[in-house]
């Protein structure tokens, strides 16, 4: 891996760290990776084949200089136009499927692929820059890799998916993850008022608060853990939760992180790769975009009752913003955590995650099919 790739990998790790990987900040405790222009995506199919119970298809698009392997997953026997869903990832070099090199067989969006194809709907799912087989792409400096970016590749997919043989592009549904929750609803407003507007939204264990409230809530967490623990003395816990605030405050307000940091962790993740995508995420209030989405999206929120990431208040605040969307519905799925995998007794992520033989949630495909069912009458 050249020195470049590193950075950028350092970076979406980083960015993992502060909303997805909570786990990762208690080792850290213990222990001291739009806009845009627009432009048009080609599309390039690579191979077909049988397989996940569907017709799956490799293939690549173009999104600005990058070119981005994909997964276009079709029922069999289709037998004319089917919908079709784009499926995004959630935060750190998580790749088409789901997984990353550390967690290999997660199959998030796999598994949400293959729901989606027992339901008569094909789904499109990329690896983003900086994970799976996309690389670092085009991007010598991994600076340039931000919001704007994943976004603009977002958008390039759905138009990628609109065009395959078989796809009805008049029926088409965005799947967000986690942070690819917040692209979903960025690409849901960007595409407001056109004939590209999506027909249904899936927000799968989603950002419910802005970027760096989510942070804080999870790191003040952390940090009382940690105390609770003997691992962190009271009074370097509260310093901590109140360099925190400062942190973001500072952030918000010059876009920059204070010159110095009580906490060595917070000071190694925010380094100049990564804090400008940080701010331009942060920018975006899912809450506030959902109430833009207008009176009569139908919207999907999941959240695992036993998600450690994304917790009942985040999807609350989400969900006040639908308030005035009366195709909006919510559906809690029992003791899924946030990949929706099953989880016996009390949740514990790094154990959890670590545990390849446990399946995805039985209720997830159920309810899927329950919102899907007026799209494909």
């Amino acid at each position: 891996m050249n020195a470049a790739c590193f950075r950028l990998r350092a970076r979406v790790v980083a960015t993992a760290l502060l909303i997805a990987l909570s786990a990762a900040l208690s080792a850290a405790l213990s222990a001291g990776c739009s806009g845009g222009h627009p432009h048009t995506a080609g599309t390039a199919s690579a191979s077909t084949a049988s397989g996940d119970a569907g017709t799956v298809r490799e293939l690549s698009f173009r999104s600005g200089p990058d070119t981005l392997p994909a997964t276009l997953l079709s029922p069999d026997h289709a037998g004319g136009e089917v919908p079709g869903a784009l499926i995004i990832s959630g935060s750190g070099p998580t790749d088409r499927d789901g997984n990353d090199r550390q967690l290999p067989h997660l199959d998030t969006n796999r598994n949400f692929a293959r729901a989606l194809r027992g339901d008569g709907v094909a789904s499109l799912r990329y690896d983003k820059l900086g994970s799976g087989a996309a690389g670092l792409g085009a991007h010598r400096d991994p600076s340039s890799v931000d919001f704007d970016l994943f976004a603009q590749e977002a958008l390039d997919a759905y138009r990628t998916l609109a065009r395959q043989p078989g796809i009805d592009p008049h029926r088409l549904i965005v799947v967000g993850h986690s942070e690819g929750g917040l692209f979903a609803l960025w690409l849901a407003d960007h595409l407001k008022g056109t004939p590209e507007t999506p027909r249904m939204l899936v927000l799968a264990a989603p950002l419910g608060r802005r970027y760096l409230d989510v942070a804080a809530h999870q790191l003040t967490d952390q940090y009382h853990q940690a105390q609770a623990a003997g691992q962190l003395p009271a009074k370097d816990a509260a310093a901590r939760i109140a360099d925190l605030h400062r942190l973001i405050a500072t952030l918000r307000a010059t876009g920059k992180p204070p010159a110095h940091l009580a906490d060595p962790a917070l000071a190694r993740v925010l380094n100049p790769l990564n804090t400008a995508f940080l701010v331009q995420a942060d920018r975006l209030d899912p809450a506030k975009l959902a109430r833009r989405l207008g009176p009569s999206l139908p919207v999907l929120v999941l959240r695992g009752t036993k998600d450690v990431q994304v917790d009942a208040g985040d999807i609350d605040h989400l969900m006040q913003g639908l308030a005035a969307d009366r195709a909006a519905q919510r559906a809690d799925i029992p003791d899924a955590d946030h990949m929706f995998k099953v989880v016996t007794g009390t949740p514990n992520p790094p154990v959890d995650y670590a545990n390849a033989g446990r399946p995805f949630a039985p209720q997830v495909a159920a309810r899927l099919a329950a919102f899907l069912a007026p799209l494909l009458r």
